[in-house]
């Protein structure tokens, strides 16, 4: 029996380990900044698998493996999840980690605890001539990208492969488009709402602005892989806002997504001229993480694409075909991951897999099949073996 043979058989006879330590996270909210109590989890559990592990300065946790005569293979997840928002949307607990027919309920089953049990046994399991690393980290739901790239510059990570556990239904993602969000504001001036022709309404300034933001968005850029750009209003506030006044500030959010050939300050150029009436500024947020750490981000989170013919997509192919009995479809992501900061801005190689539809995160009754995470730690235990031992 091959030494891949072996390790795919022991992750089988692990299935019923991954589930319960799955239902552990379910039962343990970690919400964006508030991940401690599941970051302790998680130590344990590598801790008890193997791993050495580290927490650093934002609350990320790191468990490392292996041996140093290979590649050196990250393998990325985030701990924090959204809220379950209201509870008459749900058929089942969102925190109760119940299962029906073999499907599990709750908030961040999809998106993406259920990839990080299945990764954190699966990476567990093969020996590897080279290093293998599995971070679990905080705030991508807020700002993705950050903690990974923070955790890699200050840890001294030097990656050749990257895999993303957020859902793919167990395909292999190369790639997704880049986001970044804009604020708009316009000015006015105040006067009673009885006698609104004493004032200028700054919601009124801004409606034409809105207006020709959805004429641009029919028609920009596409990617042939990664598909059309999109621009749309996500948010909008008027001030004073209260009482019986015409407002004099409004603002507005902008999400907007990039394809390749697209830049940063190409769309600060496009929505300045959108609106030439107002200001226009890239968001900057402010994180403050469960350990107190803080840190100011700025609202740009590059795309990225490997190249179908890059030898981690080849060797991640050929792995994931041996851990499932079939060659996996290739995709790319609609939504953004932590690829911004291991691809996008740093250049390292990057694949995603991992188990659940993607159309369920997010969602009222999140839910992800059993079978496909069980699937899920033996191609993360394949990836590990193969992608490491390169």
């Amino acid at each position: 029996m091959e030494p891949i043979e072996r390790y795919l058989n022991q992750a089988g006879e692990h299935e019923l380990r991954i589930i319960g330590f799955l239902k552990e996270l379910i039962r343990t909210p970690s919400l964006s900044g508030d991940e401690g109590r599941v970051a302790e989890l998680i130590a344990r559990e590598m801790e008890a698998l193997g791993y050495e592990v580290e927490v650093d300065g934002m609350g990320s946790v790191l468990g490392r493996r292996g041996g140093s005569g290979g590649r050196v293979v990250l393998f990325d997840g985030h701990m924090d999840h959204i809220d379950a928002g209201a509870r008459e949307g749900w058929s089942h607990d969102p925190y109760a980690a119940e299962v029906v027919d073999g499907v599990l309920y709750g908030r961040g089953a999809v998106d993406m605890k259920g990839a990080l049990a299945a990764m954190i046994y699966g990476c567990a399991l093969p020996q590897t001539r080279g290093e293998v690393v599995v971070a679990c980290v905080v705030h991508e739901e807020t700002n993705e990208g950050v903690a990974t790239r923070k955790l890699i510059e200050e840890r001294g990570l030097r990656p050749d492969v990257c895999v993303l556990g957020e859902p793919t239904d167990l395909a292999l993602s190369v790639g997704q488009r880049g986001r970044c969000v804009f604020k708009i504001t316009t000015r006015g001036a105040t006067s009673h709402a009885s006698m609104p022709e004493l004032g200028r309404s700054a919601l009124y300034e801004m409606t034409p602005i809105i207006d020709r933001i959805k004429e641009a968005s029919r028609s920009l850029p596409s990617h042939p892989f990664l598909g059309a750009g999109s621009m749309a209003v996500t948010a909008i506030t008027c001030k004073p806002g209260a009482g019986p006044i015409i407002p004099d500030l409004c603002e507005i959010l902008i999400d907007r997504r990039l394809v390749p050939q697209e830049t940063l300050s190409g769309v600060l150029e496009e929505l300045r001229a959108l609106a030439p009436e107002a200001d226009v500024e890239l968001v900057e947020d402010e994180l403050t993480c469960y350990t107190g750490y803080r840190t100011r981000a700025a609202q740009y989170f590059p795309g990225w694409i490997t190249d179908q013919g890059h030898w981690a997509v080849e060797e991640g192919l050929r792995a994931l075909e041996e851990a499932l009995g079939r060659r996996p479809e290739v995709i790319r992501w609609r939504f953004s991951t932590d690829g911004v900061a291991t691809a996008g801005a740093l250049g390292i190689p990057t694949v995603g897999f991992g188990p659940g539809d993607p159309s369920l995160a997010h969602q009222p009754d999140e839910r992800i099949t059993l079978s496909d995470v069980a699937a899920a730690a033996r191609g993360y235990c394949a990836l590990a073996y193969r992608l490491a031992s390169g």
